[in-house]
């Protein structure tokens, strides 16, 4: 009889502790279930954790891959644009566009753009696409060109201010630190060449993009940083390259996106007209509040980086 008794007891615990751990795993698994989803809606669904996505993708196929595959990661961070033009494909420019591999000095004076093609030690090596990819958005005239820190000084902005103006851009729209600096280095040397304001561009950009450079497609609309219209603009991006290539490409896309907003701005006579321009409206009564989301956002950024505004 007590032997009955403790084998039923032992089935008992036994039953219970199945059913407990049963119960467990099932409830782990729900959870895990909508970790996930909430997780790739959030992904898909926001253009700066989307960006982040593909840099950390980009970052680990190029962690992974052989050394004979693609740039070295040595060469694509050597340059402020180089973690996000770096998973562009450049195996559509012509071979006959590259320079031969003995041209591959590095000069001492270089641009902005050809600072993404300098190597991490005189011993790395860099591909001539890597090359092009750097050469592709170098303003015309070359001596003309400002380094970003160059562009910062001329227009009176400190270091402290760069910084708050980087964590402003990367707390607000969830991009990383070193994006956030690279678009605001270009928006600097751009707009320094383009006489028009770097704050203006940038706040172009956080309204057309989000500072998703991934924005738009490749069916001739709105792409880019500053979503440009590819099919109206395509002329302006073969300058720099394959256009459809190009569109994706962040500097040639603020360069292009500073050349339609500079030449609205001449045309209408100031930023506001500019801007109704840049965005295809006649008033401001047509263009669905665009202007003033813009210009507030302009204001937020410097009031965030404490700097004068200057119209």
């Amino acid at each position: 009889m007590p032997l009955t008794t403790a084998t039923t007891l032992s089935r008992h615990l036994a039953s219970g502790l199945y059913r407990n751990m049963s119960e467990f795993v099932r409830t782990s698994a729900i959870y895990l279930g909508i970790a996930v989803l909430v997780a790739t809606v959030m992904v898909f669904g926001m253009p700066g954790l989307r960006a982040q996505a593909l840099q950390m993708h980009s970052a680990l196929m190029y962690a992974l891959a052989p050394d004979t595959f693609g740039p070295p990661p040595s060469a694509l961070n050597a340059g402020p644009i180089g973690p996000l033009v770096g998973a562009i494909s450049l195996d559509s420019i012509p071979e006959s566009m590259l320079p031969p591999t003995g041209e591959l000095q590095i000069s001492p004076v270089r641009s902005p753009a050809s600072q993404l093609a300098a190597p991490a030690s005189p011993d790395s090596e860099i591909s001539p696409k890597t090359t092009a990819l750097a050469k592709a958005a170098e303003p015309a005239d070359f001596k003309a060109a400002k380094t970003p820190a160059q562009a910062l000084e001329s227009m009176g902005v400190s270091r402290a201010q760069q910084e708050a103006l980087i964590k402003y851009i990367s707390r607000k729209y969830l991009v990383a630190n070193d994006a956030a600096a690279m678009m605001i280095d270009t928006a600097f040397v751009v707009g320094s060449e383009f006489k028009i304001d770097p704050l203006l561009l940038l706040s172009v950009m956080a309204t057309e993009s989000r500072f998703n450079p991934y924005a738009g497609n490749q069916s001739g609309g709105p792409t880019g940083l500053m979503q440009v219209m590819l099919s109206v603009h395509r002329d302006k991006f073969a300058k720099y390259g394959r256009a459809d290539a190009m569109a994706f490409n962040p500097v040639a896309n603020v360069r292009v996106g500073a050349t339609i907003l500079s030449e609205c701005v001449k045309q209408r006579g100031s930023i506001s007209g500019g801007l109704l321009c840049y965005c295809g409206a006649s008033s401001p009564s047509t263009d669905g509040g665009y202007t003033e989301k813009v210009l507030s956002e302009r204001r937020r950024m410097a009031l965030a980086a404490s700097i004068a505004l200057k119209d």
